[in-house]
């Protein structure tokens, strides 16, 4: 019998979820459900990575009843003498560092106090989210929490696979109002009219460049593919004098830098950005595929030859990428805003380290920020990626789940996005009786606790980048109605891995494209516009 086991430590953090049945038939089920086709090497090569980052060595699992809340009616709470008998809401949230957890800990010790309803907190690692939940769903011993975080990628999908309950989240959207709300993260989670879950904040990915040696230069930011080529090669193999001894310098060997790690879903996120400035969409509002769509491949080729040309050899990773920039290695690199902090030196892990970050404040008053980039086709134009988090409701939320998520957007909400605020643009911008008051607040929020706020060190302009025209709607598939579809490719990685294999060179851009067509119509059930892209030769 399969059996699903939860691995929680003391603080509720999950560590880890096994499936434990006969030892000998394990690894065989595991690889036949997860592997890639053996006879296609590098779709193997590109899993087998994959595989190894969803699994940690943990401590001997220990069991964990499932949740049962049993929540009162809405405003009608009342105290409890024993807390393990007040009633109760399961929150899952896809953040694990200490500083999360503290804060959270905060909001619901402030929570039960008002309501007498208690909060069982996990924090769930993000890349462990999509297995944990589905997982959860399929089996009968552990029920699914209340409320999950989640991203934008999921919400569509898990609604329509029973996971999030869109009348409970549209029932609170009316009680908060939904004007109150950022309209295009609403529009982009529509389901049947309804929405899927509750969009809470989010952030745009950035371009982070070196904007003193673009100036020195008369380079012009890179918000073009042509001016990303222009500065990557000019800045390549740049000499930096440290002194002005002229024997010692540093050799600046590559301009650009970004995730390609298979395993990662911002790898997926770099492209898509690309994709949709250079006019490419995944799929149409009938449901056809357009990966093969010559402008399409043109933008498979600008990210191969951009990456294996000016990038550092190797997989790349978020932190890999952030500290080439911050050691002076790279002039250009792209991040999401979490990378802030590190750049104006406040976070204690990844300090600037370049040859004259001695300065204080040195590289964040050398940087220069882009959220829009154009491509390069008929079709391009100036675009963005905004990526949100959303608070859903699951089926097994009762009322005090909905007077939990009332909450979150209330009076527990400033305390959340004042935790990494570089990447917590708030989607609910106030309250009908003020309508801007959130986001008012959030431009004050200290980058990091006891220091200034973001405008401080990267100027107002940037802050108001970072929030003007967060959410895209042109994202892959959302206003196509295929948002079901996008979930599944994010969870599957299909998009991450087809990309890093593309850049290790076991396709062309040509090629690549056919093989994205491939993968991606194995995940549409009654594909209806399938046409084989490598037709039989006529004799």
């Amino acid at each position: 019998m399969l059996q699903s086991i939860l691995s929680l430590n003391r603080r509720g953090r999950l560590t880890a979820l096994l499936f434990s049945v006969v030892p000998g038939i394990l690894l065989v089920l595991f690889l036949a459900a997860c592997a890639p086709d053996l006879a296609n090497p590098p779709r193997l090569a590109t899993a087998t990575t994959v595989a190894g980052a969803r699994v940690t060595n943990t401590p001997a699992p220990i069991q964990v009843p499932a949740p049962t809340p049993t929540g009162s009616p809405i405003g009608q709470s009342s105290p409890a003498t024993d807390s393990q008998a007040l009633p109760a809401v399961t929150l899952w949230v896809n953040k694990t560092s200490p500083q999360y957890e503290a804060a959270l800990e905060e909001i619901i010790a402030n929570f039960t106090a008002r309501y007498d309803i208690r909060v069982e907190l996990v924090t769930v690692a993000p890349d462990m989210l999509p297995d944990l939940a589905k997982t959860v769903a399929t089996t009968a011993t552990y029920a699914l929490p209340d409320l999950i975080m989640l991203p934008l990628e999921y919400t569509v999908g898990w609604a329509e696979d029973g996971l999030l309950d869109p009348e409970a989240a549209s029932a609170v959207l009316a009680e908060l109002g939904p004007e109150t709300f950022d309209q295009t993260a609403l529009d982009l989670v529509k389901v049947d009219e309804q929405i899927a879950a509750l969009p809470s904040d989010g952030w745009q990915q950035l371009v982070l460049y070196r904007s003193d040696w673009f100036a020195e230069e008369e380079l012009p930011p890179p918000d073009s593919f042509e001016a990303m080529l222009t500065a990557a090669e000019v800045i390549s193999d740049r000499t930096v004098l440290t002194s002005t001894v002229v024997s010692e310098v540093v050799n600046l060997t590559y301009s650009f830098n970004m995730p390609t790690e298979s395993s990662l879903r911002p790898t997926s996120r770099t492209f898509e950005q690309m994709a949709i400035a250079n006019g490419c969409q995944l799929i149409d509002g009938q449901g056809e595929l357009h990966i093969l769509d010559p402008v399409c491949q043109d933008t498979l080729e600008f990210y191969r030859f951009l990456c294996n040309t000016y990038c550092p050899p190797g997989v790349q990773t978020e932190v890999s990428t952030l500290n080439a920039y911050l050691e002076g290695r790279v002039g250009m690199i792209i991040a999401s805003p979490a990378v802030l902090p590190a750049v104006a030196g406040l976070d204690d892990s990844y300090k600037p380290s370049c040859p004259e970050c001695d300065a204080p404040g040195f590289l964040a008053e050398n940087t220069g920020v882009v959220t829009k980039i154009s491509g390069r086709s008929e079709q391009a134009s100036a675009e963005n990626l905004g990526q949100i988090a959303y608070l859903g409701i699951t089926p097994t939320a009762d009322d005090a789940a909905l007077i939990f998520a009332r909450y979150w957007f209330n009076e527990g909400y400033l305390e959340w996005l004042a935790v990494e605020p570089a990447r917590k643009v708030p989607m609910r911008r106030g309250t009908p009786a003020e309508p801007t008051r959130f986001l008012d607040t959030w431009y004050q929020l200290p980058l990091v606790e006891g220091e200034e706020p973001l405008a401080t060190f990267f100027g107002e302009e940037t802050a108001e980048r970072l929030v003007t025209d967060l959410v895209n709607a042109d994202r892959w598939g959302y206003t196509q109605g295929e948002g079901a579809l996008i979930t599944t490719i994010y969870e599957e990685l299909t998009m991450s891995i087809l990309l890093q294999e593309l850049l290790s060179g076991y396709y062309d851009s040509n090629r690549a494209a056919i093989e994205g067509y491939k993968r991606i119509v194995e995940l549409i059930p009654d594909y209806e516009y399938y046409v084989d892209p490598e037709p039989t030769p006529e004799e």
